[in-house]
């Protein structure tokens, strides 16, 4: 009866801290959410569960026999298997690559269902305060960081003058700094593109840059990426 209650404890637990740092991509809009923690995290625990039980199954058996079992085979599998499902987290869309945190947050759950699976308690509740203190505290920690933001900036004009010392007056002064610049145009609609690479700071505001770059005479139009 015992051995009942501690597996369902156990499977509980891992339910509940999985769904603590699930709840907190699932306020955020992530991929991988509320339900995906507390699945990934209850199965690591029933992983490590059966790769105990098996061990205890064959246990009497000697070191000379053909069975041989380690029963942290199955857990190191599971880990690997985590990655492939983090990797659905992460999305490339141009230049900005979202979904790092939940693809790390996935692995760090099967760690903590892994370890409430053998009965290591206190460090996975510990590993799991750790990780939701990081989450929580350290996101509003962030928007007060003044942080570099790398941008492309592509600009079409409709006649062959070189504009690209204003544009570069406009940026300078909302202190922007120029990495790369392309040119190249199109002949049949007579228009004219600068695509430049640009390193900013976060908190700097498109519509401002964008409204002063449109005071540039010949400029048709201006694109974020």
């Amino acid at each position: 009866m015992d051995e009942i209650v501690s597996m369902i404890f156990k499977l509980l637990l891992s339910a509940l801290l999985g769904g603590l740092i699930g709840l907190e991509r699932e306020m955020h809009a992530r991929a991988a959410g509320l339900r995906t923690h507390i699945l990934v995290a209850t199965g690591s625990t029933l992983i490590m569960m059966v790769s105990q039980y098996m061990f205890t199954i064959y246990q009497d058996q000697t070191a000379s026999t053909v069975v041989r079992l380690d029963p942290g085979r199955i857990a190191a599998m599971t880990i690997t298997g985590i990655g492939f499902l983090g990797a659905g987290t992460i999305i490339q869309s141009k230049e900005i690559i979202r979904g790092l945190t939940t693809a790390a947050c996935l692995w760090v759950i099967a760690a903590v269902g892994l370890a409430v699976g053998c009965g290591f308690y206190l460090p996975a509740i510990t590993t799991c305060v750790i990780a939701l203190t990081s989450l929580y505290l350290l996101h509003y920690l962030e928007n007060f960081l003044k942080k570099d933001w790398y941008r492309k900036l592509t600009i079409i004009t409709g006649d062959n003058i070189d504009h690209f010392t204003a544009i570069e007056e406009v940026l300078t002064a909302h202190h922007i700094h120029i990495l790369k610049v392309g040119f190249d145009k199109n002949i049949s609609q007579k228009e004219y593109f600068y695509h430049i690479d640009l390193k900013m700071k976060k908190d700097l505001r498109d519509f401002k840059i964008v409204h002063d770059l449109a005071g540039i005479p010949g400029l048709k139009r201006v694109q974020w990426f």
